[in-house]
C-alpha cells in the first residue's frame, strides 16, 4: 500500500480510489492517548511488545444519532482499556486507536475510512471497528475485502442482509442483528394475535428495500411458516434527508405521498410494521396519528427503535409512539454488569465532556460496540494461539465463526456468515418508556419459541382487546368460511328468484288456459 501527495489511496490490487484531499478530524478533537510506533509498510506477522492500532467509526454529527455516537465511542475506548489491562490476555500486545466519525453517509464515511488507512502517523490500521449505518458498512466491506485492504470490519449497528453475503463482504462481521433476522420474530407474533394480514412500511433506500423484499417473500411462504398463512401489503416511502423538517410539511410532496400510502394501508391492513431508522419510524408514526390510526384499530411494529433519543417533553411525539411493540436483542439492562458498564461509559463521556443521552443507562448500541472490540480482539488471540498470521483479515473473520460468549450486549453466537444470532426481547412502548413485554428464543423450537405476556401490552388508543389484522368486524379479511358462506347465500337467493320465476311463469299459464 503507498499514498501519493494528492491524497489518493493505492489499493493493493493498484486501483486508486479517487482523489480525496486530507481532512481535519470532525471528533473535536478527541483521540485516544497511544504507544506510536513506525510500522513497515509489507505487513509482516507481528512480533510481542506491538501496537495494534484499530479504526473506530461512529456517527457523532448527523441528526440519527449523533448523541449516542459519543457513547459509542466511549464504550471503544473502555474495551480497549479492558483488553489492555488484561495483561494475561494478549501479552506483548498493545491496543490503540484512531478515531473517525462516519457521518451516517456514504462520502462522510468514505473520507473517514480513506483517512484511517492513509492517516499519515505511521499507524498502520489492523481492523475497522463499528460503522453507523450500513451505506457505509458496504463500503468499508468492499475496501477492506481480501482483495484490497484485506481487514476485518466489525460492526456494532449495521443492519443491512445484504452484508451476510460472505463472497462480497468475505472480511466483514457484526454484533448487531440484521433487520431480516427479526422476521421469524414477528411471524411469531401474527401467529400469537391470529394476524393473517399485514402491512410492510418500509424507506425507499435500496438495501431496506431489499431487506423488506425478503421478509415478506418469508412471511407469505406457507410451508415455512408450518401452513400459517399471512398476506403482506408492502408500500415504500420517502424521507427528505436534505430538508427533514421540510418533511412534516402537510404541503409537501414527501408528506403528500406518505399520507396516500397510509390511506391505502388503512384499506387493506390493520397491522402494520415499519422498517426504517428511527427518524422514519417517528416520520410514519406521527403522520399515522394526525390520519387517525391511533384509534384502537391498528398496531405497529418496529425494530430497533429504541435506540432514538426520544424527547419525551414533545408531547405530540409520545402519543404517536404510545402503543408501538419494538423488536430488539434481548438484554437485561438491569443486570448489575451491565448497570456497572453504564457507569464506566457515563465516566468517559464526563471526562471527555461528550454530549450525554438523557438516558439512565448506556444503549444497547454502545455495548455492542464494546464487545465488536473484544470479538476482534479474539479472533486476535485465536491467531497467535495457533502461531499464524494475524494480519489475514479474512482468515481472522473465519475464525470468528462460533464464537460464543455472554458480553456487554448479552449472549453472543457468531454464524458462519460473520453474522450475530440472537434472541429479540419484545418492548412496548408506554408513556414514552420501553416497557419489556416478551421475548423470542431463536434456539427453541417453533412451539416454544414465543414467550408474551398479553396482558401487560398497552395498544395505540388503548382499546379493550388487541387489533384485529382484519378489522374489528372481520372487514377487511375473507377467511374461506366466510367465501362459502357468501357463495351459499348468493345460491340460495339465485333458486329462491328461480322458484319465484317458475311460479309467476306457472299461475300465468294457468289464467290464460
Amino acid at each position: 500500500v503507498s499514498t501519493q501527495s494528492t491524497g489518493s489511496v493505492v489499493l493493493s490490487n493498484h486501483q486508486t480510489l479517487g482523489f480525496l484531499s486530507r481532512a481535519s478530524d470532525s471528533d473535536g478533537g478527541y483521540q485516544v492517548e497511544g504507544k506510536e510506533e513506525t510500522v513497515a509498510s509489507d505487513r509482516e506477522v507481528l512480533t510481542p511488545n506491538h501496537t495494534i492500532t484499530i479504526a473506530v467509526l461512529t456517527d457523532i454529527s448527523s441528526s440519527l444519532y449523533a448523541t449516542t455516537g459519543y457513547e459509542n465511542l466511549a464504550a471503544a475506548r473502555l474495551a480497549i482499556e479492558d483488553i489492555n489491562a488484561n495483561k494475561s490476555f494478549l501479552p506483548g500486545y498493545h491496543f490503540d486507536m484512531l478515531f473517525k466519525d462516519d457521518g451516517c453517509d456514504m462520502e462522510v464515511g468514505l473520507k473517514a475510512l480513506t483517512n484511517a488507512y492513509d492517516n499519515g502517523e505511521n499507524k498502520k490500521i489492523s481492523a475497522v471497528i463499528g460503522i453507523s449505518c450500513s451505506v457505509v458498512c458496504e463500503l468499508a466491506g468492499y475496501l477492506c475485502a481480501a482483495d484490497q485492504w484485506n481487514i476485518p470490519v466489525v460492526s456494532h449497528s449495521c443492519s443491512s442482509d445484504d452484508l451476510s453475503k460472505t463472497d462480497k463482504y468475505p472480511t466483514f462481521a457484526r454484533l448487531s442483528l440484521s433487520v431480516f433476522k427479526y422476521t421469524n420474530s414477528i411471524i411469531a407474533i401474527c401467529k400469537e394475535f391470529e394476524w393473517h394480514k399485514v402491512g410492510l412500511m418500509v424507506n425507499n433506500i435500496d438495501w431496506y428495500v431489499k431487506t423488506a423484499g425478503k421478509m415478506k417473500e418469508l412471511m407469505t411462504d406457507i410451508e415455512k411458516n408450518r401452513m400459517y398463512k399471512i398476506d403482506v401489503v408492502l408500500e415504500k416511502f420517502y424521507f427528505d434527508d436534505d430538508d427533514a423538517e421540510g418533511s412534516y410539511d402537510e404541503s409537501s410532496d414527501t408528506y403528500k405521498l406518505l399520507v396516500e400510502q397510509l390511506n391505502r394501508m388503512k384499506q387493506k391492513v390493520r397491522v402494520i410494521i415499519i422498517v426504517g431508522y428511527a427518524r422514519d419510524i417517528i416520520f410514519v408514526l406521527k403522520t399515522a396519528r394526525k390520519q387517525g390510526m391511533m384509534n384502537g384499530h391498528f398496531a405497529f411494529i418496529t425494530q430497533e427503535f429504541i435506540q432514538a433519543d426520544l424527547n419525551k417533553e414533545d408531547k405530540d411525539l409520545i402519543q404517536s409512539i404510545e402503543g408501538v411493540l419494538d423488536l430488539e436483542p434481548l438484554l437485561d439492562k438491569s443486570d448489575r454488569n451491565y448497570i456497572s458498564f453504564s457507569e464506566r461509559v457515563r465516566k468517559i463521556v464526563d471526562e471527555k465532556q461528550y454530549p450525554k443521552t438523557g438516558k439512565d443507562v448506556a444503549n444497547l448500541v454502545a455495548a455492542q460496540m464494546y464487545d465488536a472490540v473484544w470479538l476482534y480482539a479474539k479472533a486476535l488471540k485465536a491467531a497467535v494461539d495457533s502461531n499464524y498470521g494475524i494480519e489475514d483479515g479474512e482468515r481472522l473473520v473465519e475464525s470468528m465463526t462460533g464464537n460464543e460468549w455472554t458480553g456487554m450486549s448479552g449472549e453472543i453466537s457468531i454464524d458462519d456468515a460473520g453474522d450475530r444470532l440472537g434472541n429479540v426481547q419484545i418492548m412496548n412502548i408506554q408513556n414514552g418508556d420501553f416497557k419489556q413485554v416478551g421475548t423470542w428464543w431463536m434456539r427453541r423450537t417453533p412451539n416454544e419459541s414465543l414467550s408474551l405476556s398479553n396482558e401487560n401490552i398497552a395498544w395505540p388508543g388503548a382499546p379493550e382487546d388487541y387489533p384485529a389484522a382484519c378489522g374489528r368486524q372481520y372487514e377487511l379479511c375473507q377467511t374461506t368460511s366466510d367465501a362459502i358462506a357468501k357463495i351459499t347465500l348468493m345460491a340460495l337467493v339465485c333458486m329462491a328468484f328461480l322458484f319465484g320465476l317458475l311460479v309467476r311463469l306457472y299461475l300465468y299459464n294457468r289464467t290464460n288456459k
